[in-house]
């Protein structure tokens, strides 16, 4: 729990207070606050110690958000702000002449690159509390990249386009499975805290060789007929695929 600091007179003890602040600022200076409070304690962490950690009372926050949840929904918007990369599907087809693991450090070294450690452990809180919007969000927004990362391995070695057969099952866990693995470099590093002996570069790079040599492989064999389960049969639609 966190522990009010205050200030003692004599007799007296006194709740520190917060500067006056202007309506927007006061409102960006509780969601800044509110970044750093949820990364460190989770989103079940009371309100009224978020107050009281910048010096404003518990009604004060209701002032500007008209529950927790819309308190939280701000603190991602915000997050999202700050450490997506806009341009990772521009970024990707850029590369058209590139060899497809070089198209993907590119990407991900960019990406990675804005992914700070508050928001880092702010998505993991999400996961452990069962706070599924910003994981959906992260995952919609990153599904034009990942479609045409299929698209790219799959005019590579000679198989049909999406527009001629759709996504299947089996494509969806494979782009999940690398992007987790590279999101993975930012979780060893800021909430596993892991020794690191490469630096980003060298461990982007190496998921990157790795999964594009993988990859091949996986996706000849789903379009050969050869798998006959739930890897083999075609997503119905984005928003499942994305799920």
């Amino acid at each position: 729990m966190t522990v009010t600091p205050v200030i003692k007179i004599g007799e007296t003890t006194m709740r520190r207070r917060a500067p006056r602040l202007a309506g927007d600022m006061r409102r960006a200076q509780i969601i800044e606050a509110a970044c750093q409070f949820f990364a460190d304690n989770g989103f079940s962490g009371p309100t009224r110690d978020l107050a009281a950690s910048i010096g404003v009372t518990q009604a004060l926050l209701y002032r500007y958000f008209d529950s927790k949840t819309d308190l939280i929904d701000a603190v991602f918007a915000e997050v999202f702000r700050r450490n997506w990369s806009d341009d990772a599907v521009e970024r990707f087809e850029a590369g058209a002449d590139k060899p497809m693991a070089d198209r993907l450090v590119d990407v991900y070294e960019a990406m990675l690159s804005r992914i700070s450690c508050t928001a880092t452990r702010l998505f993991f809180r999400a996961g452990l509390d069962s706070y599924a919007k910003p994981i959906s969000r992260s995952a919609s927004m990153c599904w034009p990249l990942w479609t045409a990362m299929i698209e790219a391995w799959r005019r590579e070695e000679g198989l049909l386009p999406l527009a001629a057969k759709p996504l299947l099952e089996g494509e969806r866990a494979l782009v999940l499975a690398f992007h987790d693995a590279m999101l993975m470099i930012r979780v060893r590093e800021h909430i596993l805290h892991v020794a690191r002996r490469l630096d980003d570069a060298d461990e982007i790079r190496q998921v990157a060789e790795t999964y594009d040599a993988g990859v091949r492989a996986v996706l000849r064999r789903l379009h050969s007929g050869e798998e006959t389960g739930a890897r083999s049969e075609v997503m119905a639609t984005e928003a499942q695929a994305a799920a």
